[in-house]
């Protein structure tokens, strides 16, 4: 008789705190796995769930508990976490435990559509004041169609803010189109959005092609660095919002558009006005819902949290099994001032895991970029090297921040630098730069 997978079972859980520590096991947990729960109170996580197969950022995993191959579900309740058993070898084999796996992730590649959302508030890390404060604002914002301004630093999120914000929206299940308008030059910046028609201009595809506008019909468009945008470009884009209508180049009919704006920007759009530099008729119209997301240093009871989360998404990248941070090192991100954010954090942690040996990061193994002192509050001056010496290391330091600033897009952080991309891939290449 074919045995089926019962995932109205439940064999008990645990709860783990935000460093990975049991607080607490359920009786019926205990007698099922033959677990003392005094002995574990306290404990990493490890110690009872081993060979956590797959990342723990899934909602269903594999893990091993008292020898016994288990399917296990992760559930979060503020900073903790419960690990409930809905599944063990003795109902069913482990090949059919894989198969099952396999189901749950094809169905959500089968799901998930183009131009969807990829997060939700769920993943934006982070239960302290300032952020609990910005996540409510957003949800708030959410039910409306009106624009959205998020203002923030570099590297703070603001477009995992932006796809949350249209992932609880009444277009939910319509296209998230993202855009980086520092990334498009001006004479491209009218076909990009607004597409065109067959034979429009020379090397134009001869099928023609839908700008974002119409990419984004009834869903959200995403206009990140929107502070960058050419001022003939700001221009246009004021007019199709108020107008609600597009037309391709080369076209002569216009389309109507129902689309919701969310914009970012890490620049005073208000400072720029007053420059002459950004349209103020615009701000006006993007200035409707205004939400500042916070800086790291705004919020540093997130630090060791999002510090955690980084490393388990390492750890399920590199094949590692990194459980732990050691004192110095957490008091020294605690300090540390953190320019880059969140994206700066994440690429620290990267390093620490490509060099780590054993299960726990310290200031003994992680790597310090030239631009963080081990020592975050008083940095230590370097002595001066030869003007050829300190002419590369400024290179290197500059295309390193352009690269992590781009997130990898060359292209851009060439743009950034104010350099061609040719001169940008040579460089890299005489530096040894990845």
């Amino acid at each position: 008789m074919e045995k089926t997978i019962n995932l109205l079972e439940d064999w008990g859980y645990i709860e783990v705190d935000g460093s990975g520590r049991l607080i607490h096991l359920s009786p019926d947990f205990c007698e099922n796995f033959s677990i003392n729960k005094s002995a574990y109170l306290g404990a990493p996580i490890y110690d009872v769930i081993h060979g956590m197969y797959g990342r723990r950022r899934k909602k269903v995993f594999f893990g091993v508990i008292s020898g016994i191959n288990c399917l296990i579900r992760v559930t979060k309740q503020n900073q903790q976490e419960i690990y409930r058993v809905i599944a063990r070898d003795g109902d069913i084999e482990h090949h059919e435990m894989v198969s099952f796996m396999h189901a749950i992730d094809l169905a959500k590649m089968n799901k998930k559509k183009p131009h969807q959302n990829k997060y939700s508030f769920e993943e934006i890390i982070g239960d302290s004041m300032a952020m609990k404060e910005a996540k409510e604002l957003a949800i708030r914002i959410a039910t409306s169609n009106s624009t959205v301004l998020l203002t923030g630093e570099s590297g703070t999120g603001k477009e995992l803010f932006a796809q949350a914000i249209h992932g609880i929206s009444r277009r939910k299940n319509n296209p998230f189109i993202a855009i980086n308008c520092a990334a498009i030059p001006g004479e491209l910046f009218e076909s990009e959005l607004f597409g065109y028609e067959p034979g429009a201009f020379s090397g134009a595809r001869k099928e023609g092609k839908p700008g974002k506008f119409e990419l984004a019909m009834n869903g959200t468009l995403f206009l990140d660095e929107i502070s960058e945008l050419p001022y003939e470009a700001q221009g246009k884009l004021l007019r199709v919002l108020q107008e609600k209508e597009v037309e391709r180049i080369g076209g002569t009919v216009s389309k109507n558009i129902d689309i919701r704006i969310i914009a970012a920007t890490n620049r005073d759009l208000g400072k720029l006005v007053e420059e002459g530099k950004f349209r103020q008729d615009l701000f006006y119209r993007l200035y409707v819902f205004d939400l500042t997301i916070p800086s790291l240093r705004e919020r540093k009871e997130d630090l060791l949290s999002l510090a955690h989360y980084f490393i388990d998404f390492f750890n399920e990248r590199f094949d590692l099994d990194v459980k732990f941070i050691d004192s110095k090192l957490q008091e020294w991100i605690l300090n540390y001032e953190w320019p880059g954010n969140v994206r700066e954090l994440k690429a620290f942690i990267e390093r620490g895991m490509n060099i780590v040996e054993g299960d726990t990061l310290s200031m003994n193994t992680i790597y310090f970029s030239r631009q963080m002192s081990t020592n975050p509050k008083n940095r230590e001056i370097t002595p001066l090297q030869s003007l050829e010496e300190e002419v590369r290391s400024a290179e290197i330091n500059a295309i390193q921040r352009a690269l992590q600033e781009a997130n990898g897009d060359r292209t851009l952080a060439a743009q950034k630098l104010k350099i061609h991309i040719a001169s940008l891939y040579r460089k890299i290449a005489k530096y040894n730069l990845k």
